[in-house]
C-alpha cells in the first residue's frame, strides 16, 4: 500500500498561506518543486511535511501530487530568515521567498552546475597568505579598533563603526574579512548603490588575489547572479559583495556581514517587499552568532539610538587615513549678499577657476537631475505638470552623451512618461514660456560656457546608466583627465578621488523647511558626505555651500564637522515630539482610480480599527499622499504608531485579519518602518 505525505508548498501568489500537496516519498523543508496551481505548472517551495497516511480520507484524494523535485534546497538559516521576513513585514510567505532567490530558480528547470571562478587551488595555509598580499600599514586608531572587533570573532557582536570620511573604514573591513577567510569562513558585504561597487570592486581584488569574489547588483546577469548565490550556499564564494538583495545570499560558512554606508536610504526596498536590508543582516547575524559592522561617515538616528540603549558597540575613526590628509575646511556663502547667476555666485566661480589654475578636481553639487525643475508661462502662471502624476514634468535637453534623448523634452521623474516641449502655453496660448530654477545639465552648460576649455563631465541618472560609464570615468579622473565634475547625490559618498580639493553645493535649502521630519538628517548626511570627497590625499580640501540661512544650527553643526552634536541635537527634538527612534511607525496605503474611491476604503478600515485599538496605539486618519497621483494611480494613508514595537506588531496581524475587502481596483500594502511618510 502507498503511503502518502501531505506536503505545505509556498508558491510566489498574494495570499498569506501554503497549498497542500501530496508525495509518495519524504521531501526535505526548502526543496524546490514543481506542482500545478489551477491550470499552470509553478515551481514552489516545501515549506511543511504532514504526517504519513496509509488511508488517506476523502480531503486527501483532492489533493493534487507534486510533479516533480528539484536537487535544490533552501538551508534551514534561510527558511528562519524567510519566516522572520514575512512575519516582521507582514507580507506574504510565498511572495517573500520569492522575493529573495534568483530568477533562475523561479523556473520550472534543472540549474545547470556552474563554472568554477577565479579561485585558487590551494591548502588552507596557502589561502592565508593570499588574503594578506597588499595589507598596508593601519593608523593606531585602525589598529586599535580592528584588534578590539577581532576579540569578537565567532560571537553575535553588532558594531557602529563611525569614522570621518576619508578615515580609513574600509580597510578595517578588508583586514576583518582577510581574518574571516583565513579562519575558512565567508564574508558578506553590502553596499547601497551599484554605482559604489566599482571602486571598493578594484581594492577587494587587489587585497584578495585568487579570493572567489562575487558582485550581486542590479546590473548582475540572472545566470551570474544564480552562479553567486549557489557559490555563497556552497562555500565556494569567499566574498559576497552586493546591494540589499544580496541580504538573503544563502553561506555555507558565514562569518561576518559589513554594511557600509549603513545609513543609506536604498538599502530600504519601497516596492513590494518593503524589507531594510541592514535590519535583516542584524538579524542573519544574531541568528549566525557572528559579528557585523555598520560603517559610516553619518551613521542613522535609529542606529545610534541602539548605541545609547546599549545594543550596539560604538567604535570611532577621528582622524583620516591618508598621512598629512585632513577633513576639509567648510564655508558658507550667503545668497542674500552674494547674488547667484544662472545658480553660482562670483565666489565659487572664482574658488573653481583657481583649482583649475593648480590642476585640481573640482565637484559641484547639485542634487537635481535635467536641465530645469519646470518650465512655465509668464502671463497665466501654467506649469508643465505630469498627466499621469502629481509633480511637475522636468526639462531636459540634449546632452554630448545621451544623444539618443531629443534636443528639448518634459520628463517625468517618476512615471518616466516624456513629452515635447510646447511651443506656446497649452493654457492660454502664450509664447512667454521660461525655465524655472537649475539641474544638473543646467550647471554643466553654465560652467562649459565660463570654462570653455575646462573638462566637464556630468554624473547622474541620465548619464550613468551601466557601469561602463562609471569605469571610464574612473580611468579618465585617475588619469587627470577631469577637470571639474557636475553631480546629484550619486557623487556624494563613498568615493575617493585624491586630486578633488573644491567642492561646491547648489540649492541646498530647499531641504531645510519640509514635511518630512526626516529632511534635516537627510540634507546633513548628504552635505557631510559631498564634503568628505574633497581634500583626501595630501593636498588641502575646501567646501563652499551657497545657502539663504547660513545661521541656520544645521550649518554651524557641519562648518564644525561635528555629527555627533547633530545627531544629540536631533535626537532631542525627536524625543520631544514623539518622534522614530522614540516611537515606532506602520503606514497602511491604498490606490485606486478614483482617490474618494480610496479614501472610503481607508476610512472603513479605520473605523473598523478604532474598535480594537488598544492602549498604547494611535490610528491616524486617512488622508491623501503628499505625491497624490502616480503614475495614474490616486494614493492615500492611514499612519499607525505604537510606543513600543512588539505592541505594534501585535496590532499589525489583529489588522491583516480584520481589512475591509476593497473594492475592485484598489490595492492596498503596508509599509513598516517606512523611511518615506
Amino acid at each position: 500500500m502507498t503511503v502518502m505525505t501531505v506536503v505545505n508548498v509556498a508558491l510566489d501568489v498574494p495570499l498569506n498561506r501554503c497549498f497542500s500537496y501530496l508525495s509518495t516519498t519524504y521531501i526535505p523543508n526548502g526543496t524546490r518543486v514543481l506542482v500545478e496551481f489551477g491550470k499552470r505548472s509553478i515551481v514552489g517551495f516545501v515549506w511543511e511535511n504532514g504526517v504519513n497516511r496509509e488511508n488517506p480520507d476523502c480531503a486527501l484524494e483532492k489533493l493534487k501530487p507534486i510533479i516533480e523535485v528539484f536537487p535544490d534546497r533552501l538551508s534551514d538559516e534561510v527558511i528562519s530568515l524567510i519566516k522572520f521576513t514575512a512575519e516582521y513585514y507582514c507580507y506574504p510567505i510565498g511572495q517573500t521567498l520569492f522575493s529573495a532567490i534568483p530568477g533562475l530558480l523561479k523556473k520550472p528547470k534543472l540549474i545547470k552546475a556552474r563554472k568554477n571562478v577565479v579561485t585558487a587551488d590551494t591548502t588552507e595555509t596557502e589561502s592565508i597568505s593570499l588574503v594578506n598580499v597588499l595589507a598596508i600599514k593601519l593608523t593606531k586608531e585602525q589598529t586599535d579598533i580592528l584588534n578590539q572587533i577581532k576579540q569578537h570573532f565567532a560571537t553575535y557582536h553588532p558594531s557602529i563603526l563611525y569614522g570621518v570620511t576619508g578615515s580609513g573604514k574600509t580597510e578595517i573591513y578588508l583586514e576583518l574579512i582577510a581574518d574571516t577567510i583565513a579562519n575558512n569562513q565567508q564574508a558578506l558585504v553590502l553596499v547601497p548603490e551599484i554605482n559604489l561597487t566599482p571602486q571598493l570592486l578594484t581594492r577587494f581584488k587587489r587585497r584578495f588575489k585568487n579570493i572567489p569574489i562575487y558582485t550581486l547588483t542590479s546590473s548582475t546577469t540572472p545566470s551570474a547572479r544564480t552562479e553567486g548565490y549557489l557559490g555563497a550556499a556552497s562555500g565556494e564564494a569567499k566574498i559576497i559583495i552586493g546591494t540589499r538583495l544580496s541580504v538573503f545570499t544563502p553561506f555555507k560558512h558565514l562569518g561576518i556581514i559589513i554594511v557600509d554606508e549603513e545609513h543609506d536610504g536604498s538599502f530600504k526596498q519601497n516596492e513590494g517587499l518593503r524589507y531594510h536590508a541592514r535590519d535583516l543582516a542584524v538579524w542573519r547575524a544574531h541568528f549566525n552568532n557572528i559579528p557585523i559592522v555598520l560603517g559610516s561617515a553619518t551613521p542613522a538616528l535609529e542606529t545610534l539610538y541602539n548605541y545609547k540603549l546599549a545594543k550596539y558597540t560604538l567604535y570611532k575613526l577621528t582622524k583620516r587615513g591618508v598621512n598629512a590628509a585632513v577633513l576639509p575646511t567648510v564655508e558658507l556663502i550667503d545668497l542674500n549678499m552674494a547674488a547667484a547667476v544662472d545658480g553660482i555666485t562670483d565666489v565659487a566661480f572664482n574658488a573653481i577657476l583657481q583649482r583649475l589654475e593648480l590642476g585640481e578636481l573640482s565637484l559641484v553639487f547639485i542634487n537635481r537631475r535635467g536641465y530645469a525643475p519646470t518650465i512655465n508661462c509668464y502671463d497665466c502662471a501654467w506649469v508643465s505638470q505630469c498627466h499621469n502624476c502629481s509633480t511637475n514634468m522636468v526639462y531636459h535637453t540634449l546632452s554630448k552623451d545621451t544623444a539618443n534623448i531629443r534636443e528639448k523634452q518634459l520628463k517625468c521623474h517618476h512615471c518616466g512618461a516624456i513629452q515635447k516641449v510646447p511651443k506656446v502655453c497649452p493654457k492660454c496660448g502664450s509664447q512667454y514660456l521660461r525655465v524655472l530654477g537649475q539641474g544638473s545639465q543646467k550647471i554643466e552648460e553654465v560652467l562649459q560656457n565660463r570654462f570653455p576649455n575646462a573638462r566637464i563631465f556630468r554624473i547622474d541618472q541620465d548619464t550613468t546608466k551601466n557601469k561602463k560609464a562609471w569605469q571610464e570615468l574612473y580611468k579618465k579622473i585617475n588619469n587627470n583627465e577631469v577637470d571639474i565634475l557636475v553631480g546629484t547625490q550619486m557623487l556624494a559618498k563613498g568615493h575617493d578621488f585624491h586630486n578633488l580639493t573644491l567642492v561646491v553645493g547648489l540649492n541646498v535649502d530647499t531641504s531645510l523647511y519640509s514635511y518630512d521630519f526626516r529632511a534635516s538628517e537627510l540634507l546633513f548626511t548628504q552635505l557631510t558626505q559631498v564634503a568628505g570627497r574633497a581634500g583626501r590625499g595630501s593636498k588641502p580640501g575646501l567646501v563652499l555651500i551657497q545657502t539663504n540661512y547660513p545661521r541656520h544650527e544645521l550649518f554651524q553643526f557641519l562648518i564644525k564637522h561635528d555629527f555627533a552634536l547633530f545627531a544629540n541635537f536631533t535626537l532631542k527634538q525627536r524625543k520631544a515630539l514623539t518622534l522614530p527612534p522614540y516611537t515606532y511607525y506602520a503606514v497602511l496605503r491604498a490606490s485606486g482610480k478614483d482617490i474618494l474611491v480610496v479614501m472610503e476604503y481607508l476610512n472603513k478600515v479605520v473605523d473598523r480599527l478604532t474598535l480594537i485599538v488598544p492602549k498604547g496605539i494611535i490610528v491616524y486618519p486617512a488622508v491623501p499622499a503628499i505625491i497624490q497621483r502616480l503614475k495614474n494611480r490616486e494614493r492615500a494613508q492611514v499612519l499607525i504608531c505604537a510606543a513600543k514595537r512588539n505592541e505594534l506588531h501585535n496590532f499589525l496581524a489583529k489588522l491583516t485579519e480584520i481589512m475591509a475587502k476593497p473594492k475592485s481596483g484598489i490595492t492596498w500594502n503596508l509599509d513598516i518602518d517606512p523611511l518615506e511618510i
